[in-house]
């Protein structure tokens, strides 16, 4: 009984953990690398950094909205996910807030 148990968890975890995944990617494309795109293009100068939040906020939404399975594991994908944690978003809004204070 407990090894059918922890069997279907595992099998659980790793169903959530995929279906999220795919989930984010799909919500990344959609909402924010239309945005990214722009930003390295030659309409850069017309993307703020709102732009930018927006399209995470979206991503966030829609995320939370659709993702299905193990809740600690769906919060846990989220967060690996999250720009806190990508070094690119931070020295970017980093930069954004200098600028802002000056």
């Amino acid at each position: 009984m407990v090894s059918k148990l922890k069997s279907w968890l595992t099998d659980n975890e790793t169903k959530t953990r995929q279906s999220c995944k795919d989930l984010l990617e799909q919500l990344k494309r959609t909402h924010l690398d239309p945005v990214l795109q722009q930003l390295r293009g030659k309409e850069a100068a017309k993307v703020s950094f709102d732009d930018v939040i927006d399209g995470y906020t979206r991503i966030k939404d829609d995320y939370y909205k659709s993702a299905k399975g193990a809740k600690d594991v769906i919060a846990a994908v989220f967060f690996e996910f999250h720009p806190v944690r990508n070094p690119y978003f931070m020295h970017f809004y980093f930069l954004s807030k200098n600028t802002l204070s000056e």
